[in-house]
């Protein structure tokens, strides 16, 4: 009798694991399907409120696409009317790491807001002219260590020359928007003198190459936006003077 029970035993502990288990398979599922639905709403809202954020770009200005960068991806996207995402780049820009929006010169951060490319410098330009020339002259500049200008991640080796790269597409910073912002930040008692005076504004923000490739996607640069210099010359379908260039943290 001792003997027969035995299997019987483990046939039915057998049985009730199994059960025990296709239950577990069955809930895993469920939360699974139900974290992939959740992901995929949220994914569909935060399609929505790009594409309304573009559209009120669009419908404010007379243009044919629209650059968005969105720093906590460390990502530049072109889109046209349409709102069809053409391009997609890895980026780099301030090296502040709080990666809040540039308050006033000198403190690595890049300034967040709408802005328009207000300068054009290209070695694809004319020889003689001025974009040309300009932008030969300021790759000709040695930028080194010691002076606070390295490569990503060593401190002890010179950034070197060409450090724009083949384009240099400046920005309006400071807007209204920004100037307005950095009286409140005076008032506000944000902005420490230095030396007695308060530091000012800042200026020369722009969208530019790099040869530091181990700088994209990390936090690396003065408060400019920088591209591979391979992939900042496909830009050149897209970009002209006016055009505007959105830069936020993330889309709200």
């Amino acid at each position: 009798m001792r003997f027969f029970l035995r299997p019987v035993f483990i046939l039915f502990f057998l049985l009730l694991c199994f059960n025990c288990s296709e239950k577990e398979k069955k809930n895993i599922s469920l939360d699974q399907g139900s974290w992939q639905s959740q992901a995929s709403a949220n994914g569909h809202k935060d399609q929505e409120r790009k594409h309304k954020f573009l559209r009120e770009i669009f419908q404010n200005n007379k243009t044919d696409y629209v650059i968005l960068i969105i720093k906590k991806n460390f990502r530049l996207e072109v889109y046209n009317k349409d709102l069809i995402l053409l391009k997609s780049y890895l980026i780099g820009y301030g090296s502040n790491p709080d990666q809040k929006a540039k308050r006033h010169e000198g403190d690595h951060r890049t300034p967040e807001g709408i802005y328009k490319i207000n300068r054009i410098l290209s070695l694809k330009s004319p020889v003689e002219s001025e974009s040309y020339q300009k932008l030969v002259a300021m790759n000709k500049i040695y930028f080194r260590a010691k002076d606070g200008h390295s490569k990503y991640n060593q401190p002890n080796l010179d950034l070197g020359d060409n450090a724009y790269g083949p384009r240099f597409y400046g920005l309006n910073y400071p807007n209204k928007e920004d100037q307005k912002k950095y009286q409140q930040n005076i008032k506000g008692g944000l902005l420490k003198k230095v030396k007695g005076r308060l530091p000012r504004i800042g200026s020369g923000i722009a969208l530019h190459g790099t040869s530091d490739l181990n700088s994209l996607g990390h936090l690396s640069s003065q408060g400019c936006i920088r591209m591979s210099n391979q992939e900042i010359v496909e830009l050149d379908d897209y970009v002209s003077l006016g055009l505007p260039v959105a830069i936020v943290f993330a889309i709200k």
